[in-house]
């Protein structure tokens, strides 16, 4: 039966192909038939994942049938494993697997509900009936955006385990392809990446506004080439990171929430920024406040200024000499502020370190806290650790150690003395006593003591009762 079903759809589109190879066939009619055709390539691309999913299950291959598929439709495997992996997602949720199933929402939206699944829960995504309807209706390029600015609002941590995952897969490759030349792939961050992309970008510009000017038509180069050659360029130069210079090549725009209060970060794109990261490229950005009115046009604009100037940072150096934690090279420190610019911290030398790069992502990314000192003189320490402040050395021992009776201390007594005589210490042989002064204070008072005689204590011998004389050791009275 399953079969027949099959032959019966390859039928079925072998004729409309043949129509649209005739070419007789109108606009509209071909808009119609592309709009049904939603549905079934959608239920045929379900019944793939589906069913390479049951043989491999049956024949224990192990990878949720991704190889099954990949052989089966001639696509490569990445896309076979990506494909099989949101059909796995998606199941949880009957409303979105129905969505994609019937063409309603497309397998790269489908990808993004997966996505947020896995991150959101499976309730919060069911729940949430307009994200579907957005899917549903948004393009691609548009629901990316949506997407994951609807899972930073529901992952509870703003996207700080977004980011994390991120920084833990950025990578570069280098290796030589078969054509002879040398080919660079990597991935980053989504902040690192915009970092990278506008710093090639602006060289890349000045070196082709460079030869439109100067060089001939033979010799003008590409755009593409250009970007290569800014690549080539900033890594054979060193940049100071420090001195004036922003840290934050991004454009990111801050604004607070209606609702919440909160400061919400983004980058042009969308991208939501977690407040860990906020708060590290505003340590060395320019800020510029806008206000908006109530449509979202622009209608007043401040300066833009530079969080730490040039004077700041040098005498930032000229005090700390480098990073005010492990000392590295001024030339990888950026301004760091105590209190969080983004917060309302001030710029302010008492409000200023320079940290490093590793120090820095260790403040903003692994909790490690600043503790201030009166002196300027600023420490920082690892998370959930009590800091007791320097050492002190211990005041000098009294001559005499004044007795005390601690009736809570566990123990024996002491033994009684029928001496009458007050002795200056226990100890033996006894301390010498200090002389009289003879200055023009109080006199002091001398106690002259003899020796106590050296008492012959027995030798202990191992499993022997050690009260030899069997004398009491308490009376009761």
């Amino acid at each position: 039966m399953l079969t027949e079903s099959a032959r019966r759809a390859e039928t079925a589109a072998t004729e409309m192909l043949a129509c649209v190879n005739e070419g007789s066939v109108s606009c509209e009619e071909l808009r119609e038939a592309l709009e049904i055709s939603k549905a079934f390539m959608a239920a045929g691309a379900a019944f793939q994942a589906g069913a390479a999913r049951i043989i491999a299950q049956a024949e224990r291959h192990g990878d949720g049938g991704a190889q099954v598929l990949a052989d089966a439709t001639g696509m490569f495997r990445r896309d076979a494993l990506g494909q099989v992996k949101t059909a796995r997602v998606i199941e949880a949720v009957p409303a979105v697997r129905d969505a994609v199933e019937s063409g309603k929402v497309s397998r790269a939206n489908a990808k993004r509900l997966a996505e947020a699944i896995e991150r959101a829960g499976t309730e919060a995504v069911a729940a949430d009936g307009e994200l579907l309807d957005k899917a549903a209706s948004m393009r691609p390029e548009q629901f990316v955006r949506e997407a994951r600015r609807w899972t930073a609002d529901h992952d509870g941590d703003g996207g700080a385990s977004e980011h994390r995952r991120q920084r833990a897969r950025r990578c570069v490759r280098v290796f030589d392809a078969d054509d002879g030349m040398v080919h660079l792939r990597g991935q980053f961050d989504t902040v690192t990446g915009h970092q990278i992309t506008n710093r090639l970008r602006t060289e890349a510009r000045r070196l082709y506004d460079d030869d439109k000017q100067h060089a001939g038509d033979s010799q003008r180069r590409s755009f593409d080439q250009c970007m290569a050659d800014a690549l080539d360029n900033l890594t054979s130069s060193t940049t100071n990171l420090g001195g004036g210079k922003p840290f934050a090549d991004i454009c990111v725009v801050a604004h607070v929430d209606d609702d919440t209060g909160e400061l919400i970060a983004e980058l042009p794109d969308g991208e939501r920024l977690p407040k860990a990261v906020l708060e590290q490229l505003s340590c060395n950005a320019k800020l510029t406040g806008v206000v908006y009115d109530r449509k979202g046009k622009p209608i007043w604009r401040t300066q833009s200024r530079r969080t730490v100037t040039e004077a700041q940072w040098q005498l930032l150096i000229a005090k700390w000499g480098g990073c005010f934690h492990c000392g590295a090279n001024p030339g990888i420190c950026q301004g760091h502020h105590i209190d969080a610019a983004s917060q309302g911290g001030p710029t302010k030398l008492d409000n200023l370190v320079p940290a490093c790069w590793s120090c820095h992502h260790r403040i903003h990314h692994h909790n490690w806290q600043i503790h201030k000192s009166p002196d300027g003189w600023h420490t920082l320490h690892p998370p959930d650790r009590t800091h007791h402040g320097p050492a002190h050395a211990p005041e000098a021992p009294p001559m005499f150690k004044p007795a005390t009776n601690n009736p809570g201390r566990a123990g024996p007594a002491p033994p009684r003395s029928t001496n009458t005589t007050p002795s200056a210490s226990t100890q033996s042989p006894t301390r010498r006593t200090a002389p009289p002064r003879h200055d023009d204070g109080p006199p002091a008072t001398t106690t002259t003591q003899s020796p106590t005689p050296r008492t012959a204590q027995p030798r202990r011998v191992p499993n022997r009762p050690q009260n030899p004389q069997h004398e009491p050791l308490f009376t009761l009275g």
